[in-house]
C-alpha cells in the first residue's frame, strides 16, 4: 500500500526519473542481454537511509549485471541476475545516503552458487569412493571463480592413499564385524581422506585404524558428558555401532544394534549430537541404491555447511536474494553481501 500511495503522488517527471534510476536498470538486464534470467535480487530502503544505489558485477572480468536504486519515493526494487550455472564471484559497488544526510560508499563481494550445480555434482558418483573427486572439483571451481577466496586458498587436504586388505581385515577383527562393501571399496580405491577449510569446517572419511564405536565417540565428544542422561544411555546402547565418517554436525554410522540389514551387514545411518543429546536414526539404509542416494544427500548437506554466508550464497530456483549488511555502517563505508531469502 505504501508503494502505491507514493506512486499516485508522483508527477510524470518524477515517474520518468524513477524508471531511469530504478526500473530500467533493475528489471531488464537479463532479458535485454538475451541471457536466461536467473535469481532475483531485491532491495528495500532501510530506516536509517534516504537513498541507496548498488551495482552488481559478475566474474573475474567484472561484467555488469545491473543496478538497483531505492529512495523514499521508490522504497523497494528488484532485478534479475543471469542464470547461475557454476560458481560466480560477484562484487557490489555504489553509495548510500544515510540519515540525516551523510553519504557513504557501498561495497561487498562474495561467491554465488546454484543449488542445482551442487545437486548435479554430487549426483555424478556411482559409489562412495567417488565423493573425494566431488569435493576436489567443487573447491577447484570456486578457486577458479575467485582465486583470492579466503575459503579455498588455504584448504588442508589429507589424502594418504588407498588402504591394503590387511588394514581392513585388522579393523574387522578389532571391531568384531565384517565391514560393508561400500566402505571396503572406498578404502581400496580412494582411501581415507579429510578436507579442512579455513573456516574450521571439516569432513573426514575415517581410515580402518580410526574406526570407532559410537559409544566411544560419544564418550569423547558428547556435550555435557557425565551430566546428560540421554547421552549416558546412548553410550551404553550404541556399543556395536561404528562411526566411519565425521562432519561438523553429524557422524556417519555403520548401524548394527537394532538397525542392521537382513544379510547381517551393518546399515548406513546418521547420528547427530547436540546440547540436548545424541540421536541416531532408528533403522539405517540397506540397499545399495538407497545407500548411494543417502550418500548423495548427506554430501550435499555437508558441502552446503562448508560454504556458509556471508562469503557464499547458495540459491535455488524458487529463492530470492537480498542485500544484507555485514556489520553496522562505518564512517565512510557500508559493507553488504547477497543473502538467500528463506
Amino acid at each position: 500500500m505504501k508503494k502505491q500511495l507514493c506512486f499516485e503522488r508522483k508527477t510524470a517527471s518524477a515517474i520518468l526519473v524513477g524508471l531511469l534510476l530504478g526500473g530500467i536498470s533493475a528489471l531488464g538486464w537479463a532479458q535485454d542481454s538475451g541471457t536466461v534470467a536467473g535469481p532475483v535480487v531485491a532491495q528495500t530502503l532501510d530506516r536509517d537511509q534516504i537513498e541507496e544505489t548498488v551495482g552488481i558485477t559478475l566474474g573475474l572480468t567484472k561484467q555488469p549485471a545491473g543496478e538497483i536504486h531505492v529512495d523514499y519515493l521508490y522504497d523497494s526494487a528488484e532485478m534479475s541476475l543471469p542464470e547461475i550455472s557454476k560458481p560466480f564471484r560477484y562484487e557490489l559497488n555504489g553509495f548510500a545516503r544515510m540519515k540525516p544526510g551523510k553519504r557513504v560508499k557501498v561495497e561487498g563481494q562474495g561467491i554465488l552458487l546454484a543449488h542445482d550445480y551442487l545437486t548435479e555434482v554430487v549426483g555424478r558418483p556411482t559409489a562412495l569412493a567417488g565423493f573425494l573427486t566431488v569435493w576436489q572439483g567443487v573447491m577447484r571451481d570456486i578457486n577458479r571463480a575467485d582465486p583470492d577466496s579466503p575459503s579455498t586458498d588455504r584448504i588442508l587436504w589429507q589424502i594418504p592413499g588407498p588402504v591394503d586388505n590387511g588394514d581392513i581385515a585388522a579393523a574387522e577383527k578389532r571391531l568384531g564385524t565384517r565391514l560393508p562393501a561400500f566402505y571396503r571399496e572406498t578404502m581400496q580405491r580412494s582411501g581415507p581422506w579429510q578436507v579442512t577449510l579455513p573456516s574450521g569446517f571439516s569432513f573426514e572419511m575415517l581410515a580402518p585404524s580410526k574406526l570407532i564405536s559410537v559409544s566411544d565417540w560419544l564418550g569423547q565428544n558428547a556435550p555435557d558428558e557425565g551430566e546428560n542422561l540421554e547421552n549416558q544411555m546412548a553410550i551404553q546402547l550404541f556399543k556395536q555401532d561404528i562411526v566411519f565418517a565425521i562432519t561438523d554436525d553429524a557422524v556417519w554410522v555403520l548401524r548394527r544394534s537394532g538397525g542392521g540389514c537382513n544379510d547381517g551387514q551393518p546399515s548406513f545411518a546418521i547420528g547427530e549430537a547436540n546440547h540436548a543429546g545424541f540421536y541416531l536414526s532408528e533403522k539405517g539404509v540397506c540397499s545399495a541404491d538407497q545407500q548411494l542416494e543417502a550418500f548423495r544427500q548427506r554430501m550435499l548437506e555437508a558441502l552446503s555447511h562448508a560454504l556458509p554466508p556471508p562469503e557464499f550464497a547458495i540459491v535455488g530456483d524458487d529463492q530470492r536474494l537480498r542485500f544484507e549488511r555485514v556489520k553496522p555502517p562505518e564512517k565512510k563505508t557500508l559493507q553488504l553481501y547477497l543473502k538467500v531469502e528463506h
